[in-house]
């Protein structure tokens, strides 16, 4: 027959779950309103964000350099002997992955920002009002003696109140915990990587000032050192496309450090809630069945 009251209430360890349950939704509702979790989240976000805005605007710069080096021409005349390299052909592909990882960047920061934003926007006091009046009406309907029959109705809006409220903080601090303790330094060695890469590129494209003031035997000197290197195409083209070669995995790396961030993070943990929540749904509704309800 279907009990009208509780069947537990009365037991020691009924007790004990009910005191436990209600220091848990006082502990999530001060939480709430303290935004300890929120400015953790946001703390993590922002530091990530910093990254990704860095390595946006280096990848923008690195775009700039390398499409000026395309349309250099480097005219060397070694010992009256007429030579013009083009570094276009060894660049081209350095160029195009440069393009779409700006892209990719961008859309980075953009879902980082969003991130935040969303933070933001559910550490508003009137969400926190929210989930403090649904966790004190639940608290109320725990204790309350033979209110089984709307007690797991009201756990379920308690709960969905809890998951909206710290959704996207929950995600953000894990994700920004990963971040930090696996893919920061990585991160950190790519944008090193290219900024020395930009160097190099820049400073090619730079010829070395005259010295006026050097005497006949330096200026000479230095003249049968530059011709010496201008002989060495060779050496000169590999080093270019070592250096290409370097930068390219480079971007790849953080091309995979940006999806796991903002793509496979995210979207993981907001699967993993979601699951959560949906079996948490299906065992109250198993609970409140077995009470005969």
């Amino acid at each position: 027959m279907p009990n009208s009251q509780s069947p537990d209430i009365a037991q020691p360890q009924g007790r004990l779950r009910r005191a436990l349950g209600t220091l848990i939704l006082l502990v999530l509702v001060a939480t709430s309103w303290s935004g300890v979790l929120d400015q953790q989240a946001q703390s993590a976000s922002k530091a990530t964000l910093a990254r990704a805005l860095t390595t946006y605007a280096l990848a923008r710069g690195l775009n700039g350099v390398i499409s000026v080096a395309q349309g250099t021409e480097v005219a060397i005349q070694p010992v009256g002997v007429g030579l013009t390299l083009t570094p276009g052909q060894i660049l081209d592909p350095l160029n195009d992955l440069v393009e779409r990882f700006s892209w990719l960047a961008l859309l980075a920061s953009a879902s980082l920002g969003t991130q935040i934003l969303m933070t933001e926007l559910l550490a508003n006091p009137w969400v926190s009002a929210a989930l403090s009046l649904s966790a004190g009406v639940y608290i109320v309907a725990l204790w309350w003696p033979g209110g089984s029959s709307w007690r797991y109705t009201l756990l379920r809006l308690c709960a969905a109140a809890v998951f909206a409220r710290y959704l996207f903080a929950a995600v953000t601090l894990v994700s920004g915990w990963i971040d930090e303790s696996l893919l920061a330094e990585r991160q950190t060695a790519g944008i090193n990587e290219l900024q020395l890469t930009q160097a190099n590129l820049a400073t090619a494209q730079t010829p070395a000032p005259a010295n006026d003031e050097a005497s006949v035997l330096e200026r000479f000197t230095a003249f049968l050192d530059e011709n010496r290197q201008a002989m060495d195409i060779d050496t000169q083209l590999t080093a270019l496309r070592t250096r290409v070669e370097d930068a390219i995995e480079r971007l790849i790396e953080l091309m995979v450090v940006f999806l796991v961030q903002t793509l496979v993070l995210p979207v993981a943990g907001l699967a993993a809630a979601y699951g959560s929540i949906r079996w948490f749904w299906r065992w109250t509704w198993r609970e409140q069945n077995a009470v005969g309800d």
